[in-house]
């Protein structure tokens, strides 16, 4: 198989992935789309993790049979650092320039693993929702959810980078 074929199939896999989360994704396939593309993705991708937040708060508000305050802040330390992402991934300015194509491949995987760790916070914090009590799986799911967030705010930074902002 070509060499380019491969590349465009590789860009059709990664807009599949995203478009679960991001309805009408299209990875910035058609040239013309391209600033489209990023803004739907800006915008679906804060909604994603201002929800993980709201969810993470309420947890925060669950009532555990001992005295876990520490455990609590850091779930709302979570959940704020979530809504700062959520903030300041829309808040960029729009592309200024067209996008060229090895960009847009840059963008897209980075785009993907977003969306993937914004996932895995998702099911974490399904996680973290069915615990009536603190125990040591609780703290493991915690610290998971701290280290994707920190990942997500790492990506989101490459992502401008290399967006040119």
């Amino acid at each position: 198989m070509p060499r380019t074929r491969q590349g465009k199939l590789a860009t059709v896999d990664v807009a599949e992935d995203v478009a679960r989360h991001v309805p009408g994704y299209k990875a910035y396939q058609e040239p013309s789309q391209r600033r489209e593309d990023d803004r739907r993705f800006r915008s679906s991708v804060a909604e994603l993790l201002n929800g993980e937040a709201h969810r993470l708060e309420r947890i925060e508000s669950k009532q555990f049979r001992d005295d876990f305050s520490d455990l609590l802040e850091e779930l709302d330390g979570d959940a704020r650092k979530l809504e700062f992402l959520a903030e300041s991934i829309v808040l960029v300015e729009p592309i200024a320039r067209p996008l060229g194509d090895g960009v847009v491949d840059s963008v897209s995987r980075l785009d993907r693993d977003i969306v993937e760790r914004i996932e895995r916070i998702h099911g974490l914090t399904h996680e973290l929702e069915k615990a009536y009590e603190h125990d040591e799986q609780f703290e493991m799911n915690l610290a998971e959810v701290r280290e994707l967030t920190e990942a997500i705010a790492d990506l989101i930074e490459q992502r401008n980078l290399a967006l040119g902002r």
